[in-house]
């Protein structure tokens, strides 16, 4: 059955072959980016109460590669492909619903759910919440014109300039940290749940929100940037567009791995003074992590249609296709392995060591995943989330004969 007439099937879910592969390649290596700066600056020391300390040696060698090469690209191709992902199960669903907006709102609001839970209960670096309110205005966007989304990506590149120019938002984007740096450690090294609990509500209401006033330009126009990548049909046939595919992999990882090095070569040798940064830096400073985002993607499609490395590229397959369970189950293991009630190591590793536990457990997931994908159709909680949102229990193991979903 190809995916057309897999759409022609009718009222119940799209056949398996209409599945992008691609996208979970994609999104299965982003998947390790994420993993790799979430380690580093957000489980091995208090997310929001330093910056990461690039330390010494290996520690600043690995510290800088990691920001150069990923800080903020990996989550902008993740919130990119995002974007994709809400066109594509708008277009399915429009097949076969007569309400297939109202479906898709009922899916952000139970992400949002799952993002609120995951906040309080488990860790502070929660991205869902953000997914799932600005996908909600995306939506906005979503049938309107390329020229109108265009419009609305070049004003989401400039707001985030308005920081340097009203002192009340520089006061909201850029608030004291929560705690000092000793006491948020005192707090997370403690045995008590119910402290680090309480800690990270007092965190979402003075904190945590500022952050979602801060990325909402951002995470909005890798959104609308990802509809437009659906829309374009790139993702559909990738074979029609090489030289296009060349160029932007090309352009986006040489310029935009040169702001990040420029930025650490005049903040390390010149030192220049405190303060706000300039609208122009501001701009080149998203601008660049957007580019180099778009090229990341655009080499793994390159790859992907390479005989030998394809086919080590597309072993990140399985972890995509169960991003949002190995997202989540990151966040229950390194919580536990960092903080107190577990094995207590929040600021007692360097990045080095910090990394090589990533990269060891990236690949016990990848090995998971294709492991579970060989008896269930979705990771656990893909399976909860889709038969939340179609309020009926959705087929889980492989051999179920009804068709399924896969948009």
């Amino acid at each position: 059955m190809n995916r057309d007439a897999a759409m022609e099937t009718g009222a119940e879910p799209i056949a398996r072959q209409a599945r992008i592969e691609d996208i979970d390649v994609i999104r299965g290596l982003a998947l390790f980016g994420v993993l790799m700066m979430n380690l580093v600056t957000a489980f091995r020391v208090p997310f929001w109460n330093s910056s990461s300390p690039p330390g010494q040696g290996l520690d600043y060698v690995v510290h800088r590669l990691l920001v150069v090469l990923l800080a903020n690209k990996a989550m902008t191709l993740f919130s990119i492909l995002f974007g994709a992902g809400l066109a594509i199960f708008l277009e399915r669903a429009s097949a076969r619903e007569a309400h297939p907006m109202r479906l898709l709102c009922r899916r952000l609001f139970f992400l949002l759910a799952f993002g609120l839970a995951h906040l309080f209960l488990v860790w502070d670096g929660d991205i869902l919440i953000s997914y799932a309110l600005f996908g909600m205005v995306a939506l906005l966007f979503i049938r309107r014109s390329t020229t109108v989304i265009l419009v609305a990506i070049a004003a989401c590149l400039a707001i985030p300039s308005l920081e340097v120019l009203s002192p009340w938002v520089v006061s909201v984007m850029n608030p004291p940290a929560s705690a000092p740096n000793d006491e948020a450690l005192r707090i997370y090294q403690g045995i008590s749940y119910l402290d680090i609990f309480h800690y990270r509500a007092h965190e979402a209401v003075t904190h945590i929100w500022r952050g979602y006033v801060t990325y909402w330009p951002h995470e909005l126009k890798n959104m609308l940037i990802g509809i437009l990548v659906w829309r374009s049909g790139i993702l559909r046939a990738p074979l029609e567009r090489l030289r296009l595919l060349r160029w932007t992999a090309l352009v986006g990882i040489v310029a935009g791995s040169t702001f990040p090095i420029y930025r650490i070569v005049v903040f390390e040798l010149y030192h220049p003074p405190p303060g706000p940064p300039a609208p122009g830096r501001l701009l080149a400073h998203w601008f660049t992590v957007t580019i180099f985002a778009l090229g990341y993607g655009a080499g793994i499609l390159l790859l992907l249609r390479r005989t030998r490395l394809g086919k080590w590229v597309a072993a990140a397959a399985p972890l995509g296709r169960m991003a949002f369970t190995n997202y989540l189950t990151q966040s229950l293991v390194f919580s536990t392995l960092f903080y107190g009630y577990g094995f207590g190591l929040i600021g007692k590793l360097g990045t080095a060591k910090t990394a090589a536990i990533g990269i060891v457990f990236y690949i016990l997931q990848g090995i998971f995943s294709t492991i579970w994908l060989r008896h269930f159709r979705f990771g656990p909680f893909e399976w909860a989330w889709r038969s939340l949102t179609y309020g009926k229990w959705q087929p889980f193991r492989r051999h179920h004969p009804t068709v399924i979903l896969e948009a």
